[in-house]
């Protein structure tokens, strides 16, 4: 008669279950490896086959960036973490948003001349530019809209929403980091989303580092030379605020147009 000894059943449902103890549970699949009868009973005990489903996914599930995984956090599919975390996209993404967030707060909490004139000339920029960049690490990537569903309009605005996913809130917290500043907290949104919008207009007609340097040097001289006028307040006021949001209004349907008509031009 036999003495083999096999698994019994109530074990195998703690087991399944997860209840084991680490040194009972790699005794089991020790034996198992070994025991062609305990291993016919694993198939009815345990579910193996969802059990090898999380194994070949976590073989094969691609590790993103820092920058991704906290989007994924916040709500991102993983198959459009994946696709945004081809080459270094994101990696650029997240050190440029970090960038232009110290400088950011550096120049206003340091300047000694209008900290508020400085803010507004830097802050709108940054999640403007994060896209810019978010554009110009993905570009090698236009190739995917041909053979996936992901349109050109599509992949622009993934890129849109992972760049500003990342910008706005690190510009947010610069405005409760810089003394002086909490007037400003949500003034710089607006020209933040015109010159966003701008950008990606832009980006239609010219290479990603070309708009980003126009950009800034159109902003940064505007907003500097108010601040040597004395007349910051020609950025926050709500006429002007107004006006930013006509502009965005208009420039996202430019945006819509451009990019439509390249896609359906390209066949």
């Amino acid at each position: 008669m036999s003495t083999q000894w096999h698994v019994p059943a109530p074990t195998w449902r703690a087991y399944a279950a997860g209840r084991l103890e680490p040194a009972a549970a790699t005794s089991v699949e020790a034996h198992v490896v070994g025991c062609p009868h305990c291993q016919a009973a694993a198939r009815s005990a345990v579910d193996t086959a969802s059990v090898w489903a999380g194994v070949q996914a976590t073989v094969t599930r691609p590790r993103v960036p820092w920058a991704l995984r906290v989007l994924r956090r916040l709500g991102l599919p993983d198959d459009v973490a994946v696709l945004l975390g081809a080459g270094e996209s994101v990696l650029v993404l997240g050190v440029t948003v970090v960038a232009a967030a110290l400088t950011c707060a550096l120049s206003a909490g340091l300047t000694p001349w209008r900290p508020d004139a400085v803010f507004l000339a830097l802050a709108p920029l940054v999640p403007a530019l994060a896209v810019v960049a978010a554009f110009d690490a993905t570009h090698c990537l236009r190739e995917v809209s041909a053979p996936t569903p992901y349109s050109r309009l599509r992949l622009a605005l993934l890129r849109t929403a992972a760049g500003l996913g990342l910008a706005i809130p690190a510009t947010l917290l610069i405005g409760l980091l810089v003394p002086g500043l909490s007037g400003l907290m949500v003034a710089w949104l607006l020209p933040s989303l015109g010159l966003t919008l701008a950008g990606l207009v832009l980006l239609t007609w010219w290479a990603p580092p070309v708009v980003g340097g126009v950009l800034a040097l159109v902003w940064i001289t505007v907003a500097l030379a108010l601040g040597r006028v004395d007349r910051v307040d020609l950025l926050v006021s709500p006429a002007a605020q107004a006006g930013f949001l006509g502009v965005a209004v208009v420039l996202a349907a430019v945006f819509a147009v451009r990019v439509t008509t390249r896609t359906s031009g390209a066949g």
